[in-house]
């Protein structure tokens, strides 16, 4: 049978209709929204649920024909439910600043856009920010598959009282960014150290005479951009937005494989009905085949462990504290007994958080 033939104007007029309706859905939703923004406000229950989210943005790709990319079916999900969330309580993040820094980019991946966002100077300045309920939450980098763990935020968890209630996956791109119009007018570049070594070959492909100053991040080397004549940055698209600058080469990063983790640190942490991942800080005494004895009982429960990372305790030489990745929720039994076990010859015991896995999108 042959194809039926439409004009613009006809497919256009199809296309108004199914956005009316999108709309008329999206007030629909909106109305729903505020009785479930009620009921929660009620019944003490936090508006930010990490885990119904995810749930959300997972149904979406589930009941995709495939035909809308993937990527950003996940981002106008985590926008819609942003706005609606927006409607029950405002809520603030604060993160590891300044304005335009991936970290931002990650509050905007997590949370969406209808959030206040909070720039913070240190990693510590986010701890203490959300310990004192200044922000709702905050979200800090734990590790980058290049560069390694943030250790900075990992010894944090020692002392402080947050937990881990979520975390995400944000793939890293640089751009190259500037107020010119191509590479060849360019004479000095901003770049922040570990951003050059991420980019080092096409660096010394494509600019291997310009001067290059390091400045101490990707935001601040575009904010330099911005009134420096026949300059140029590497950093992400959302800085080159924020200061006006033009990207003539993007993702330049050597690797395309280069991800930062992020968790979600919260002073509550919500009630999860199927938590996929559990954090725990582990003291051991120092003796001879500690760290097998701590490790023994997650084989003997079957339970795997997807990330290990020792860090010195800093009490005393040669004292170290191990944080490890488990899969599984805290609730489950299996988990329970194997700490219960570590317990037996740890010097202490302390669970991070037990939260849903992130949505790895590749």
């Amino acid at each position: 049978m042959a194809k039926k033939s439409f004009s613009l104007e006809d497919l256009r007029a199809k296309i108004n209709k199914i956005d009316e309706k999108f709309v008329e859905l999206l007030d629909e939703r909106a109305d729903l929204v505020k009785d479930i923004g009620d009921y929660k406000k009620a019944n003490n229950i936090a508006v930010y649920q990490p885990e119904r989210e995810k749930e959300v943005k997972e149904r979406a790709l589930k009941n995709s024909k495939k035909v809308f990319p993937a990527a950003a079916l996940t981002q106008i999900f985590t926008e819609i439910v942003s706005a609606a969330r927006s409607l029950e309580e405002p809520i603030q993040v604060g993160y590891l600043g300044p304005e335009a820094s991936f970290s931002e980019q990650a509050v905007r991946k997590q949370f969406g856009s209808s959030v206040l966002m909070r720039p913070l100077p240190t990693i510590s300045d986010v701890f203490r920010e959300v310990e004192n309920e200044k922000v709702n939450y905050g979200i800090v980098p734990i590790e980058n598959s290049q560069e390694g763990t943030v250790y900075i935020a990992l010894d944090e968890f020692v002392e402080s009282p947050l937990k881990v209630i979520g975390e995400l996956y944000l793939n890293i791109h640089h751009n190259l960014m500037t107020n010119v119009k191509s590479i060849q007018e360019i004479k000095r570049l901003y770049i922040h150290p570990q951003t050059m070594g991420q980019c080092r070959m096409w660096l010394e492909a494509n600019m291997p005479n310009v001067e290059k100053t390091e400045v101490s991040s990707n935001s601040k080397a575009a904010s330099l951009v911005a009134r420096d004549k026949c300059s140029a940055a590497v950093a992400g698209a959302i800085a080159a937005e924020k200061y006006g600058l033009n990207i003539i080469a993007e993702n330049i990063e050597d690797s395309p494989e280069n991800y930062t983790r992020f968790w979600v640190v919260s002073s509550k942490s919500p009630e999860f009905e199927n938590p996929e991942k559990t954090t725990v800080l582990v003291s051991v005494k120092d003796k001879p085949g500690a760290l097998l004895k701590l490790l023994s009982p997650f084989q003997v429960y079957n339970i795997n462990l997807s990330k290990i990372e020792s860090r010195p305790s800093r009490r005393r030489p040669w004292d170290y504290l191990f944080f490890i990745d488990l899969d599984g929720g805290i609730q489950s039994t299996g988990l329970q007994k194997a700490l219960e076990k570590v317990k037996e010859s740890a010097v202490f015991v302390k669970v991070l958080g037990s939260y849903p896995k992130a949505i790895y999108e590749k």
